[in-house]
């Protein structure tokens, strides 16, 4: 999981830029051992969700788009266009395979944004639920972080699987049984309806494969 900044202003060109170079950016990363790339976007903000052969690959963005990045401070001299997010949480080990993606499922992006002070609460709850409860709802599901922002990344439907079996090393169990009433004063709201606060928002995609 990466995150990318748009310049501002630029975020139509960003996609045209993306939408013309798809085909050959997909063979190449393909060659570069990526079997599965998603992009996401909330405004100037870009989120990529990558599968990869091995824990090795390499990508980067094509000079077009890299032309209307942003760049990160980092310690090297090289510039980056983006920065990787922490995986705070999966729901299961998803298998790489041709069946998952071609059974039509649609790729789904969510992003919210965490309050700071509730940062360190989040992840222990949500890595207590990982190894309590692993495979408990759907497999594809993972969540990465950077800065306040965290990014969910999962397909709909789920495709089939098996709850796994816990993986707990402590004497009691962590994971709350009220798990949204807990989670809810962690996050800073997008907005409010009369249904209540809207955490998670739904990003467009622009490119999946």
């Amino acid at each position: 999981m990466y995150r990318s900044q748009v310049q501002a202003g630029c975020e139509a060109s960003f996609a045209l830029a993306l939408a013309e170079a798809a085909a050959s950016w997909e063979r190449e990363l393909r060659d570069q051992g990526i079997l599965s790339c998603s992009i996401f976007t909330k405004g100037s903000g870009v989120f990529v969700y990558l599968e990869a052969a091995s824990e090795s690959c390499e990508w980067a963005w094509t000079k077009a788009c890299r032309d209307l990045l942003e760049t990160w401070p980092g310690w090297g001299s090289d510039k980056r266009y983006a920065v990787p997010m922490l995986d705070i949480y999966h729901d299961g080990q998803a298998e790489i395979r041709e069946a998952r993606y071609d059974s039509g499922s649609e790729r789904l992006g969510m992003l919210a944004r965490l309050k700071p002070p509730m940062y360190s609460s989040y992840i222990f709850y949500h890595y207590a639920m990982q190894e309590e409860k692993p495979n408990c709802f759907n497999p594809t599901y993972v969540i990465g972080t950077h800065e306040e922002f965290i990014f969910s990344y999962y397909e709909h439907p789920s495709p089939a699987f098996e709850n796994g079996a816990t993986r707990r090393t402590w004497p009691a169990a962590i994971t709350p049984e009220n798990w949204h009433e807990v989670m809810q004063p962690h996050f800073i709201p997008w907005s409010e309806s009369e249904q209540g606060m809207v955490l998670w928002e739904k990003m467009d995609t622009l490119l999946s494969f």
